[in-house]
């Protein structure tokens, strides 16, 4: 147990390491929000960028590079943001199952496996950049059986294969980063809220949820809670630890209708939504 200042944190954490954290600040009432300006239309460069590399910072793999093709319809996460993320998780995520929702390029997926994750699944929309996940990874030597790519609607896809990893391995915690496009924090809330109680009900014990969005999203209005809020510049990461949560919070009577909302979809390893 990681000691930390008294009267910072919103609660006893077993897992994240101490660092800067605030009291989640009273929630406003639905629809408002906190920010005084409206975010520009998806949080978007106006042009395609050169394609780089983006460096894995830890693990056996530090210092390695996955390419990014530069397309605007990816937002990656900036280095100094994930390395903040990543050190705040510190250990816990050594020998869990991570998720990278809304993968995008899938580097938190690769980063985490770098880190001693024991597997990880990215999950992309598009087609291409789900290919182009696979390909990165496979460049550095991890197989399609060490960081799983799925194609398909994050919302759809998600729930159905988290309860098949959740009956194969239930005594694998799971660490899952939800890092959509930022306006989808304001263009499609109830999905992803919906999203994230699908997520804690199927999640083993001890599993770690992770949120990043901008400042044009009103943090506290995020279900299930109380979570551990790092203002980080211009962007906000928030963290759950599923312990934390009571009976009522995880009402086991909605698994069934989720899976029933949930259509399998494309669930091919040669393609996975795209949004990290």
């Amino acid at each position: 147990m990681v000691g930390r200042p008294q009267g910072t944190f919103v609660h006893s954490s077993r897992l994240l390491r101490a660092t800067e954290s605030v009291r989640t600040p009273k929630r406003p009432p639905r629809g408002k929000s906190n920010q005084d300006s409206e975010p520009t239309k998806g949080q978007l460069p106006k042009k395609n960028i050169k394609p780089t590399k983006l460096r894995i910072i830890g693990g056996s793999m530090r210092g390695r590079g996955v390419l990014y093709v530069g397309d605007r319809a990816i937002r990656p996460m900036k280095e100094s943001l994930r390395e903040a993320m990543f050190n705040i998780v510190g250990p816990a995520i050594k020998g869990r199952f991570a998720w990278d929702l809304f993968a995008g390029t899938g580097i938190l997926a690769i980063e985490s496996f770098s880190r001693g994750a024991a597997g990880a699944v990215a999950v992309e929309r598009n087609r291409r950049f789900a290919q182009a996940i696979e390909k990165n990874a496979a460049a550095i030597g991890i197989g399609p059986e060490e960081v799983q790519v799925l194609c398909g609607d994050t919302f759809k896809v998600s729930p159905t294969r988290m309860s098949e990893v959740a009956e194969d391995a239930p005594d694998t915690p799971w660490v899952v980063f939800f890092c959509p496009p930022y306006a989808m924090w304001m263009e499609e809330t109830e999905a992803l809220f919906d999203l994230l109680n699908t997520t804690a009900r199927f999640a083993p014990p001890s599993s770690l949820l992770v949120v990043e969005a901008d400042k044009f999203f009103d943090i506290t209005t995020l279900p299930l809670g109380p979570w551990d809020v790092r203002p980080k510049g211009n962007m906000t990461l928030a963290f759950l630890e599923t312990d934390q949560l009571d009976a009522d919070q995880l009402e086991t009577d909605q698994l069934d209708a989720d899976l029933a909302d949930a259509e399998p979809g494309d669930q091919s390893s040669s393609a996975v939504e795209s949004e990290s």
